[in-house]
């Protein structure tokens, strides 16, 4: 029986740079539009090559999923491939791509099994779930051993930021303008982290190595992780980023730290100037 096949947003970031070519992992289009002006995301892509879409203006950019026709044509594709297509988006909680595809996906009832996760994640976290189901797909494992991996990784997934202009607070949602405009003459830096796939703040604090350290102390609540991965606005890592990659080596020193870029997708939600965490805990053992 053919392989399955795996489906997930091009705003993904992996912790290999060859997942793509090892693989049979298709990418749903993400494209960043402001105005006219449209670029599209890409796992490879550093958030300055989208740098000028955030600048200046009062129109602010947004990420845009695959429309359910794009869907459609996509996996009318792959059912060419494969009878079997797991497919895993960005948080529902923050982009439609789920939604889009959950609707693609009642066209193929009867005839094509495509299952649809919504991540709760983004970027690199929505990245560890799609490489553990295309490792686990490689070594042969059955179709419903894949959706299981996956929907048992997800509460495991853990993913904490702070930014520094909370305009993007605002613009989710999350703030007032009024607050918006208070918090940045102040100099707030919000502290926030992903809950059940929304960005949920959790507390504020005054300046950014106060910040730096409430990532590391999220980090040391955990006794064993299976993934480690620091979230910037490029993949060189700067001052705080060698800061906290030697403070989470002291707390897990077995444990491999990825530093990614989030990307000009993600950087609609989080700004240009976010850092962050993404922690994958290791699974309890049951008795």
């Amino acid at each position: 029986m053919p392989r399955p096949r795996i489906v997930t947003d091009s705003s993904v970031r992996f912790s290999s740079p060859d997942i793509l070519s090892r693989h049979l992992v298709t990418l749903a289009p993400i494209t960043i539009r402001r105005g006219e002006e449209i670029f599209e995301d890409h796992p490879a892509t550093e958030l300055a090559d989208a740098w000028r879409l955030f600048e200046g203006g009062d129109l602010p950019p947004v990420s845009e999923p695959t429309s359910v026709e794009g869907f459609v044509r996509l996996y009318e594709s792959l059912q060419r491939e494969s009878t079997q297509i797991l497919s895993i988006h960005t948080s529902a909680g923050l982009s439609r791509a789920y939604e889009n595809a959950r609707q693609a996906s009642q066209q193929f009832l009867g005839r094509c099994n495509v299952q649809v996760i919504d991540s709760e994640t983004l970027s690199i976290g929505l990245g560890l779930l799609v490489q553990a189901a295309a490792q686990a797909a490689a070594q042969g494992a059955e179709f419903d051993e894949l959706v299981r991996v996956v929907r048992g990784m997800i509460p495991r997934l853990y993913t904490v930021f702070f930014l520094d202009d909370m305009v993007y607070l605002e613009r989710n949602g999350l703030v007032s303008r009024s607050q918006a405009i208070l918090g940045n003459m102040l100099g707030v830096i919000p502290f926030l982290t992903m809950e059940d796939g929304k960005i949920v703040p959790m507390e504020k604090v005054r300046n950014r190595p106060r910040a730096v350290e409430k990532l590391v102390e999220f980090v040391s609540e955990f006794s064993e992780v299976d993934a480690l991965a620091v979230l910037q606005n490029t993949s060189v890592p700067g001052e705080e980023t060698r800061l906290i990659l030697e403070r989470l080596h002291a707390l897990h020193p077995h444990t491999e730290i990825q530093i990614t870029s989030y990307g000009p997708s993600a950087a609609t939600f989080v700004g240009l100037n976010s850092l962050g965490v993404v922690v994958l805990e290791t699974e309890e053992e049951t008795a």
